[in-house]
């Protein structure tokens, strides 16, 4: 995902703007974090084979930043998020788009 969408576009945060690249978990807002790069990674490794059936739908529970949530887009069907704060959701809107 990181060679179609870099990491530094999901979040707004200066700080998060130089640590990107680095495998770990950085800040996004509201106190919440972005998982690091290796455990999206894993996640979409687990997913594929449902990620690219026909007609696949995925829901990204916790969505944060909306990275996720695009990465399984990349792979086909419709993917949708779901936060529990409204800045969350309004930072994952932004970046979707």
């Amino acid at each position: 995902a990181r060679r179609f969408f870099p990491r530094t576009i999901f979040s707004n945060s200066p700080r998060w703007k130089t640590d990107a690249s680095r495998d770990a978990p950085l800040p996004i807002s509201d106190a919440a974090t972005i998982s690091a790069p290796h455990m999206h990674a894993r996640c979409l490794e687990l997913l594929l084979p449902q990620l690219v059936r026909p007609n696949a739908r995925s829901l990204d529970v916790g969505s944060g930043s909306g990275y996720l949530t695009v990465a399984f887009a990349l792979f086909g069907g419709t993917a949708y998020g779901i936060e529990h704060t409204q800045a969350l959701t309004d930072l994952a809107k932004t970046n979707v788009k």
